[in-house]
């Protein structure tokens, strides 16, 4: 059975979403799993049984203290050493970075690199850009196979010069919404018996622009009375986003609320009538494809692959990764796809539904039914496996 290392930095989010569900799916397949992730990974630890070994590294995020980047480096060398591992799979940059360094110039294990966003996307300033640019195409002819989680994902690679014959487009996938999933009792208690709930499920960082709904919310509720508000989720911006909030005359309004995030996502997703993520870049976002499973129809900012996912109903022509679909459909539609940094045009595309349940619930029945034909689980862990036999058999 081949032995499989996954190995992480981010400690939430949707990168360790990903590595969670591949710990508890590759194993069905025929592979042996332990992982190696931060220190303060518990999001994922903590939700796994105890039959998968896990390593716990001295991941930082960023790249400012090289000398604990060095350590990290050379605890994963002596991990590697002493695992005898078939196969180190690295998701996200740092990971990738530090994996791919500690690997150059062995034949073995094989080396497979999922970016979840390649690192030189994002608003960063341009000698960051340069360097992650630099980073990831002096690192790609050591990588065995480069998974893109969209199609989108693989175009910013061959636009810095990786070879397409090492990638490899795998599209996320997410758990289906278990039967008799009840909704939040506490998003539904803040609903009411007539509201109609706005929300957001996310990480509370930079990335995910949450202060654009927060900016957006008092134009939602002053133009319709029985729409709700609601910011669920931890992370660093919390104090940030709530002093925002206060700001713009929210503090204290019934009608808007933060609410911590308590996994799994379901039961959030499950109460929400319109989900919304407003981020400023994405590679191919998780909590889009479990809010589809949950039938939540979709408000999202048209970056990067998310357009692969979200069917948009404002009829744009497809872009590259569109699987096939014609977007704009009535009876296809899930969602609404907004500019970014854009609190109007996501207050309007908000409205739209808020103010037809009809078409809510169109998209609700398209949002389920394009989950289980292309994002289930599933299906991403089985392509999954088949690149990892690809790559031990060549």
């Amino acid at each position: 059975m081949p032995k499989i290392l996954l190995t992480f930095e981010p400690p939430d989010g949707g990168v360790a979403e990903h590595v969670l569900q591949l710990a508890r799916e590759l194993p069905s397949r025929g592979f042996e799993v332990e992982l190696a992730g931060p220190l303060d990974g518990e999001f994922v630890y903590g939700q796994l049984d105890g039959s998968i070994p896990i390593h716990r590294l001295d991941y930082r995020r960023g790249y400012g203290d090289p000398k604990a980047d060095a350590r990290t480096a050379r605890q994963l060398a002596a991990l590697v050493h002493r695992g005898r591992y078939d196969l180190v799979h690295a998701h996200s940059a740092k990971a990738g970075v530090l994996a791919r360094a500690v690997l150059a110039g062995r034949s073995s294990p094989a080396v497979v690199y999922s970016p979840h966003c390649f690192p030189f996307i994002g608003d960063f300033g341009t000698p960051r850009r340069i360097f992650a640019t630099n980073v990831e195409r002096a690192l790609a002819p050591v990588t065995s196979r480069i998974l893109c989680v969209c199609d989108d994902e693989r175009h910013e690679g061959l636009n810095i010069g990786i070879n397409d014959r090492r990638m490899r487009v795998i599209h996320n996938g997410s758990k289906r919404m278990p039967p008799g999933t009840e909704p939040s009792p506490e998003l539904e208690a803040f609903r009411g018996e007539d509201g109609v709930l706005v929300g957001s499920v996310a990480v509370l960082r930079e990335q995910k622009r949450i202060d654009v709904l927060i900016d957006a919310a008092p134009a939602i509720l002053a133009a319709d009375p029985r729409a709700r508000v609601a910011i669920i989720g931890n992370g660093p911006l919390n104090e940030e986003l709530r002093a925002r909030a206060t700001q713009l005359g929210l503090h204290g309004e019934p009608r808007f609320d933060f609410f911590p995030f308590v996994p799994p996502a379901f039961p959030s997703l499950a109460a929400l009538d319109v989900y919304v993520l407003p981020s400023s870049w994405e590679a191919f976002p998780i909590g889009v494809l479990e809010a589809m499973a949950c039938g939540a129809p979709q408000v999202a900012t048209d970056v990067g692959g998310t357009r692969e996912a979200v069917v948009d109903g404002y009829g744009r022509a497809a872009r590259r990764g569109d699987l096939d679909r014609t977007p704009g459909t009535v009876e296809d539609e899930t969602g609404l796809l907004v500019p970014p940094a854009d609190p109007q045009a996501l207050a309007k595309a908000v409205l739209e539904l808020t103010k037809d349940p009809s078409r809510r619930q169109r998209m609700a029945d398209a949002s389920r039914a394009r989950h289980a034909e292309h994002f289930t689980l599933g299906t991403m862990a089985d392509r999954i496996a088949d690149a990892y036999r690809e790559v031990l058999n060549s």
